[in-house]
């Protein structure tokens, strides 16, 4: 059956190029043999122009963006703060602890996460947008309430 198929085709003999830029030493090779496509690729269409917008305004007319501005690195940044901010309140009681069950305070432990909040607002004060200043600010102070209310119920604690 093999014979058939190959009596109706002509035989061509099989072509094998190796296009590696580098040789199997690691060197670069001195020649790489490319061949030209049958057919060319139709270069692709320029992008449209982005409309012309206010230097000032920046999305759905709010203020511009900082310089700079990343939305990802934002979020990043966001998603950082909040996870700070809820370890400090697991330290503080307001979760149980997921291997016991029980609720359990650490003072010592929320005292520190909360610190490390402020060090993250000192460094990073002139350079986040108004909602990563919010966002802060506004978890900040709620910790700091919560501690001082936890701390003035625990026993033996001034």
């Amino acid at each position: 059956m093999s014979e058939e198929k190959q009596g109706s085709r002509p035989s061509e003999p099989v072509r094998v190029v190796d296009r590696r830029a580098f040789t199997s030493e690691g060197e670069r090779r001195s020649e790489v043999p490319h061949e030209e496509p049958a057919q060319a690729m139709p270069a692709p269409l320029p992008a449209p122009a982005p409309p012309p917008r206010d230097a000032t305004a920046g999305p759905v007319g709010g203020p511009a963006p900082k310089p700079g501005h990343d939305p990802a690195s934002s979020a990043h940044f966001q998603n950082l703060v909040v996870n700070l901010a809820r370890q400090a309140a697991a330290n503080l009681g307001a979760a149980r602890h997921p291997l016991t069950g029980q609720i359990e305070v650490d003072l010592e432990g929320a005292q520190q996460m909360i610190e490390l909040l402020q060090s993250l607002r000192q460094k990073t004060q002139g350079n986040l947008t108004a909602d990563e200043t919010d966002l802060l600010e506004g978890l900040i102070g709620d910790l700091q309430m919560q501690y001082v209310a936890v701390r003035s119920k625990s026993p033996g604690r001034p």
